[in-house]
């Protein structure tokens, strides 16, 4: 199934790549998750990926953005009052405009701001109103779209955490994390009130070459990233991404510590 949002570097169209990578596992996460495209496009069935039947099988999203943790919270746990909610809202300038000056007090205002402001301004940082991306993304007024990704992140964990702590959490020899970090010298796109700029390169590698699981890294082709994980598995992989309204190729990077199935 697709996620419900568009993100900065959302993995739509590289998933397809990054699927048969995964080697089996009885932890799944998803450390810098975002729109969740991954999770969203692996089967939610554990016989497809667990290694141990005695094992607990779990699978983790994790964003330290508090405006994408409490929606997909909310999506979760609450599908029927967030579409309620959200039917009652027009696209319009006026409506958008309003959203960005008021906070939300509740946490349904909150996922609905978010994905409001999302739906109807171009990108995902939610700065000016856009009616044509409006219009096309705003699927959430259907109800079984929304269960659909409710019922999917059913038994999912939805944490809130540095990067470094859902690793160290979570790290263990049957563990398969995936890891979508801002890419490097593009840090500055994903900068919002809550999430500072992301700028630890250095030290994720340094924590990857480490754990005692399995990772799976996806990011720019920039022979800095190249230079940090000398002795990973590296290839390069081609995608598109929409670049004001146009279709982009770009070469990017899929980095692991395995070798393929």
């Amino acid at each position: 199934m697709n996620s419900i949002i568009s993100w900065v570097g959302g993995k739509r169209i590289l998933r397809k790549k990054i699927l048969p990578l995964i080697p089996k596992h009885d932890i799944y996460c998803e450390v810098f998750g975002g729109a969740a495209w991954i999770l969203f496009g692996k089967s939610a069935n554990k016989e497809d990926w667990q290694l141990s039947k005695k094992s607990r099988y779990t699978e983790v999203y994790n964003d330290i953005n508090g405006d994408l943790v409490n929606f997909w919270r909310y999506i979760k746990q609450h599908p029927e009052a967030f579409v309620t909610e959200l039917n009652q809202y027009l696209v319009s300038r006026e409506m958008f405009d309003n959203f960005m000056k008021h906070e939300p007090r509740t946490e349904l205002e909150r996922a609905i701001k978010f994905y409001y402001n999302l739906a109807c301004s171009y990108g995902s940082r939610s700065k000016n109103f856009c009616v044509n991306q409006g219009y096309k993304y705003m699927p959430l007024r259907n109800l079984d779209k929304v269960k659909e990704a409710s019922e999917r992140l059913r038994h999912v964990i939805i944490e809130k955490q540095p990067w470094e702590k859902i690793v160290s959490r979570f790290d263990h020899p049957h563990t398969f994390f995936y890891l979508d970090p801002p890419y490097y010298t593009k840090e500055y796109l994903y900068e919002r009130e809550d999430a500072d700029a992301f700028n630890q390169h250095k030290e994720l590698a340094e924590v990857l070459k480490q754990i005692k699981g399995k990772f799976l890294l996806s990011y720019n082709n920039d022979p800095y990233i190249r230079q940090l994980y000398d002795g990973c598995v590296i290839d390069e992989v081609e995608t598109q991404y929409t670049v004001s309204g146009a279709f982009q190729t770009e070469t990017e990077l899929l980095i692991r510590n395995y070798k393929s199935n």
